[in-house]
């Protein structure tokens, strides 16, 4: 029996840049080569409906970590993709040359390998507000 489609997924990775780079060659290198290699795949055209990337702000995020006593995550971006459906983001997460890519392009900005150096949180947004609504 087919499997029946889940709809769209969302998909959160947090990224901590590797020690040797500093954050404005992790960012260049994040929003530059790799988004461009990894939009470059059919399988993520196919599948990936939004890549956002957010870029940590040290001193922004800092400032707001201690407002509210929380201690400092120190997360250097965030990655941000929507797919289709969970399938399509297995799909693109286990396509073989998809995977050659991020085994070798990941170690070239990202620390880790390890939770402690790459979180990935999937599931569907409950929205609990909008402004104006």
């Amino acid at each position: 029996m087919a499997q029946t489609s889940t709809g769209p997924v969302s998909i959160l990775i947090f990224a901590k840049r590797k020690e040797d780079l500093t954050k404005e060659q992790f960012d260049e290198y994040w929003r530059g080569p790799h988004a461009e290699k990894f939009m470059s795949f059919d399988i993520v055209k196919k599948h990936c409906i939004r890549y956002e990337q957010y870029h940590d702000d040290p001193t922004t995020r800092a400032d707001a970590e201690s407002a509210v006593g929380l201690p400092q995550s120190g997360w250097d971006g965030v990655a941000f993709l929507t797919f289709d459906s969970a399938e399509g983001a297995k799909a693109v997460f286990s396509d073989p040359d998809f995977q050659a890519f991020a085994a070798s392009d990941e170690p070239r900005f990202c620390a880790g390998p390890g939770i402690s150096q790459r979180m990935m949180l999937v599931g569907k947004p409950e929205v609990i507000h909008t402004k104006g609504n």
